[in-house]
């Protein structure tokens, strides 16, 4: 643009060699003041020393006294106007302060500069600057400026050229001129081969015309769209994506897609020393020979290791686990007792401030990126601030529950992700199911799924239908070719013309919970399949749900998923469901986690994975490849009637759909009082229903909606019977 805004300047502050120290500090009260010298001796004041007195005033030097006007006489290139006097005349009231830049403000509190050199300096420039043509000066009379920078904003929005702006602006010129409306004051020309700061025109202290001057000392930087831009990916025609069977290109996503953390700071904070104290003086004070030996400063907790005298047994420290955490102050407190692999207690106590832990520095690690492993999956850090991963393969199957805000589903999203990060669409398949429709949607449209994200029930129960099918169809591949498992097949035929493509498969089921209480036995028998068969298929299973009750989760289904993520629950018994122990009741929440291996608790802080970090990686892969299902909706709908139609009707049906009809509702705890039905039975039913299109689909603790009258239940009543 021909034309730029004055840039504020920073004001000049005289150096101090004074900081301002801002942590906050208290003294405390002496209550009993019958000995003050023995009792003064106990503080120091961080101003006055041992002299304590009643109150510390502390100085601001933020805070700026006296006249602005005589703070900065020594900056004046001008003699003093009073500030009417100097507004009339130029415009502005502190007109007669140098321009400083960046440079210069540096030497000037470095003390490398002084007023008068910087003067000196000012008045060289303006010897040699350039005159300014009097018709433009003459034109700049009182444009009005909203007009000016919204014409401006428009040609910027729709990409007009240099040429186009340098034209509009002049035509501008020239009609301020007929108006008389262009302000001098704010506005003035710049050279089109350099950008310089002006001073406008005006009036000196004789009243008389001067030439506005120009000063080439100020540094200033035109805005380049090439440095601020964020960085983009690589543009990739949509109609040029590869299929899904062919993956020749195909790039894995970066790192540099990810967002990560600071460097953490080594000193031992002061507040580990006082818990140290006070666990100590616990341990004395109920006659407890033992001591904290030692001390791991985890992101969200530290685990203070204490070592028992000979004969203390552990129970003795949790039976005053209370009053450990009563003497702490902490809001929650684990014991362990003992620390496997060790010969000592450890005391979990949450940190004063909690660390974050970003998936990008967790997977950033020669242990993810070098590993051959292509289900190896990150977790987060441990106590000791190391990095975990674990492996689906070696889970086989796992088991994920935490109430809301525990962070269950941002370790469901970082499970994914660290599969996409590894693993091209033709090595690793995903099977999403998602009941509430929420959580997993942002992984919607990658080439990886094996269908379409699935949301609804009957849906649901199919798609896990076809994962037996297809384990079975393996198990008879993996016989043909004399193998025990995808690994072996893969090194020892790899090479044979009759050699089929076999990726691994995760099917991931989001509220398990719910899936198992509304499909009933029927989901409940496909699950236990999988879990006591897939793995030597290359098929696994994670179940997350919110609700981990015992009549839920059954012993069955539990007995073959060794592996489970735990996340803060609301009580002791859900902690027992999950981990088979206690403990993940007492966690923090947001990614605080116990994760159990073949029988071994480890405590976690969970991986973070922001949704804008979702929405990048998924961008990046979808733009690469198109995703080709191997199975529909559609088709699991038209599976769904077939199977309705092979198997017997309950004898019940009828009389069900009728009353659901008359009372144009459909209500599970209705059907179970009315008919004196079983839960199961009666869902059977429902679920039949559904399927002939009598009732909606679920809908959660919501009713299911009628969709149809009399005449139509009549009629399809009739084909069945027929049928």
């Amino acid at each position: 643009m021909l034309f730029k805004k004055k840039k504020s300047l920073p004001r000049i502050v005289p150096g101090t060699e004074r900081t301002e120290d801002t942590r906050p500090f208290f003294i405390p009260c002496i209550s009993k003041l019958e000995d003050k010298e023995t009792m003064k001796k106990k503080f120091v004041s961080p101003i006055f020393g041992m002299s304590v007195k009643d109150e510390i005033v502390v100085p601001n030097d933020r805070k700026y006294y006296g006249d602005i006007d005589k703070k900065y006489d020594a900056f004046r290139k001008k003699k003093k106007l009073t500030k009417e006097e100097a507004k009339k005349r130029y415009g502005s009231s502190y007109y007669e302060f140098l321009t400083v830049n960046n440079e210069d403000m540096s030497r000037i509190h470095k003390r490398d500069l002084s007023a008068d050199e910087l003067l000196n300096k000012k008045e060289e420039a303006e010897a040699e600057a350039p005159e300014v043509p009097q018709e433009i000066i003459q034109a700049a009379s009182n444009v009005e400026i909203d007009d000016f920078f919204a014409k401006a904003r428009e040609f910027e929005a729709n990409k007009s050229s240099a040429d186009e702006m340098e034209e509009a602006v002049l035509s501008d010129i020239e009609e301020a001129k007929k108006n008389d409306k262009l302000d001098a004051d704010r506005f003035a020309p710049i050279d089109e081969e350099e950008d310089i700061l002006f001073r406008a025109p005006g009036k000196d202290e004789d009243d008389k015309e001067v030439t506005p001057v120009f000063s080439d000392e100020f540094e200033y930087r035109e805005y380049d769209p090439e440095i601020m831009k964020k960085p983009e990916r690589p543009a990739i025609d949509k109609e040029e994506r590869q299929p899904s069977h062919g993956y020749g290109g195909y790039r894995l996503p970066s790192i540099a897609l990810l967002k990560r953390g600071k460097a953490k700071e080594e000193a031992e904070p002061e507040w580990v020393k006082e818990n140290i104290d006070v666990i100590n003086q616990t341990l004395l004070s109920f006659d407890i020979d033992g001591e904290v030996s030692s001390y791991t400063k985890g992101p969200t907790v530290t685990r203070y290791e204490i070592s028992l005298g000979a004969g203390v047994p552990t129970k003795r420290i949790t039976a005053i686990s209370d009053n450990i955490q009563m003497n702490l102050s902490a809001m929650s407190l684990r014991i362990e007792a003992p620390i496997p692999g060790k010969n000592t207690v450890g005391i979990e106590v949450p940190n004063q401030v909690r660390e974050s832990v970003f998936f990008g520095d967790v997977i950033d690690h020669p242990q993810f990126l070098q590993s051959d492993d292509p289900l190896l999956i990150a977790v987060g850090l441990d106590i000791d601030a190391k990095p975990v991963y674990t492996s689906i393969e070696q889970m086989p199957h796992g088991l994920v529950a935490g109430s809301t805000q525990s962070g269950k589903s941002v370790c469901i999203a970082s499970i994914i992700a660290s599969l996409l990060f590894r693993n091209r669409p033709d090595e690793v398949r995903l099977m999403l199911i998602d009941p509430k429709k929420v959580d997993l949607q942002q992984f919607a449209g990658i080439p990886h799924l094996v269908t379409p994200i699935i949301d609804e029930l009957k849906l649901a129960v199919e798609a896990l239908k076809w994962a037996v099918q297809e384990m079975e169809r393996r198990y008879e591949t993996l016989k043909k070719f004399r193998v025990v498992n995808v690994k072996d097949y893969y090194s020892r035929r790899s090479d044979d013309p009759e050699f089929e493509v076999m990726p691994r498969i995760v099917i991931i089921v989001e509220e398990a919970s719910d899936l198992l209480l509304s499909g009933g036995n029927d989901v409940e028998e496909q699950i236990l399949k999988l879990t006591q068969k897939s793995r030597a298929v290359g098929i696994h299973l994670l179940l997350a749900t919110q609700r981990p009750s015992a009549d839920i989760l059954k012993g069955s289904i539990k007995a073959n998923i060794p592996t489970r993520f735990a996340f803060r629950v609301p009580s002791s018994v859900d902690s027992s469901v999950v981990l088979d122990a206690t403990g993940a009741e007492k966690l923090l929440g947001k990614g605080d986690m116990l994760l159990s291996e073949n029988g071994i608790i480890r405590r976690l802080q969970g991986a973070y994975l922001s949704p804008e970090e979702i929405e990048s990686i998924t961008d990046f892969i979808t733009d690469q490849v198109m995703p080709e299902y191997l199975f529909t909706h559609e088709s699991l709908v038209e599976a769904a009637k077939t199977d309705a139609s092979q198997a017997e009707l309950d004898e019940l049906f009828g009389e069900v759909a009728r009353y659901v009809v008359s009372e144009d509702k459909c209500s599970l705890n209705k059907i179970t009082q009315e008919f004196g039905v079983g839960f199961n039975r009666a869902t059977q039913i429902v679920n039949t229903l559904e399927l002939y299109g009598i009732v909606s689909s679920n809908a959660g603790t919501k009713p299911r909606e009628v969709l149809i009258g009399y005449e139509r239940l009549e009629e399809i009543l009739d084909e069945l019977v027929r049928k």
